[in-house]
């Protein structure tokens, strides 16, 4: 038997993300069958409350927990470090094109991030870069693709903006070309039958919607100063997410305010891509959150984009509703994944504005950042834990996070993706 630590290699191994999921039954792992066979011995092993002592196998890139006697390629030991799942990124939008894009892989690799939630990107600007990701010694990608929206509705300022910018040259030339790239717009059932199949036929990992400042959708629908601030019709809602799920597709609703929220979870949203309200001190109704969480829906955090206005008056206003709103859900048993939705950072800053407010406990924030948002990011792949069966992926750290958890991602000692061992 050949025992060495810390072994470094390199293998490529594509998979195919599914849709969605229900329970472990339905849930597939993806082999790596060119994995050298590990075998992890003196690790203290995270098992969603607590760590145990065990001895560990890794079999074609899968987790194995019961004795093996075979022979063991490597043999890793340990010594009484300690063990979590891998982190992921619930919301961004930094890798869709080349710029700087090795570093910002990197900077999620380094950190322990290995699953990232795209939720939206055009697919004609990302295809060319999807041979750096969902492999074995990268990070994982689902996409979303174009957003669903109403006339003038949000991204459509934003792709003018970038349009302008040349952020598009040599794609598209005009805003009336992004369309269906970029957004698709959706203002009765008549647009949804005519454009649901173009939809489809970009083959997106879920559907995003666009669900802003519902209560004032008449309004707003033809008045041109909510250019870029507004979505669709919340009425279109339920029949675009009976239609998602009828292809085994989740829908993730970007959302603003609390009666956005209500919309969404209403209509049953698999996932709230922000937490609403940090702009006008708006709480969510409890009630709302308790249907929430009957219906399975996750919400996802991007709470540090609120940093942007710290030189605002209000800034510890919006803060403490933040944290009104967290609790909220939180106690309510609502299934919370962390995004950050900053494109030049990742959940990082995320976790650690989390940290930061002090509502949560070290446990309920490992398990936001490991299970919840890898599960949300990829529901039908057996990622987030530590079981029988699960990907070999995982973090050992030289700490206990269940005691100290802040600066976790500088207790990282090593790195193991789908049973290989990274060098980032």
């Amino acid at each position: 038997m050949k025992a060495c630590s810390y072994l470094f290699f390199v293998l490529t191994f594509a998979f195919v993300s599914c849709k969605l999921n229900q329970t472990d039954t339905t849930k597939t792992a993806v082999e790596n069958p060119k994995s050298l066979s590990i075998k992890l011995v003196n690790g203290k092993w995270f098992n969603g409350n607590t760590f145990e002592n065990k001895t560990v196998w890794v079999r074609k890139g899968i987790l194995n927990f019961s004795k093996n006697e075979t022979e063991n390629d490597t043999i890793i030991d340990l010594k009484g470090m300690y063990v979590i799942p891998p982190f992921a990124e619930a919301h961004n939008h930094n890798l869709e094109s080349d710029y700087k894009l090795e570093e910002r892989i990197d900077a999620y690799l380094s950190n322990g991030v290995f699953y990232v939630k795209m939720l939206s990107s055009i697919k004609k600007r990302i295809d060319p870069l999807m041979h750096h990701y969902n492999k074995p010694e990268g990070i994982d990608i689902s996409l979303a693709h174009a957003p669903l929206t109403g006339s003038g509705g949000h991204p459509i300022a934003l792709r003018k903006r970038f349009l302008g910018y040349g952020r598009f040259d040599g794609l598209f030339n005009s805003l009336e070309e992004i369309e269906s790239h970029g957004y698709f717009v959706i203002d009765d059932l008549d647009d949804l039958e005519k454009k649901w199949g173009e939809v489809l036929s970009f083959e997106p990992d879920f559907i995003k919607i666009m669900i802003l400042y519902s209560e004032e959708y008449e309004k707003r629908k033809n008045d041109t100063t909510y250019f870029g601030n507004k979505g669709l019709n919340p009425e279109l809602v339920p029949e675009i997410v009976k239609r998602a799920h009828q292809n085994n597709l989740r829908v993730s609703a970007h959302v603003e305010t609390a009666n956005d929220f209500r919309v969404a979870v209403n209509a049953g949203i698999d996932e709230i891509a922000h937490l609403p309200e940090i702009d006008n001190g708006k709480q969510l109704s409890r009630e709302d959150a308790i249907l929430a969480k009957n219906k399975g829906t996750v919400v996802t955090t991007t709470i540090s984009l609120v940093s942007k206005k710290q030189d605002e008056p209000n800034y510890e206003e919006l803060v403490e509703n933040i944290k009104s709103n967290l609790k909220i859900l939180n106690s309510e048993g609502v299934t919370i994944a962390i995004g950050s939705d900053m494109y030049n950072d990742n959940s990082v800053g995320e976790f650690q504005f989390l940290y930061d407010l002090g509502i949560f406990s070290n446990v309920e924030l490992l398990k936001m950042w490991c299970e919840n948002s890898a599960e949300t990011i990829f529901p039908n792949r057996k990622i987030g834990f530590l079981k029988e069966g699960y990907e070999a992926s995982f973090l050992v750290l030289n700490s206990d996070p269940l005691k100290s958890i802040k600066g976790i991602n500088n207790s990282i000692v090593l790195k193991v993706k789908q049973g290989i061992v990274l060098n980032k």
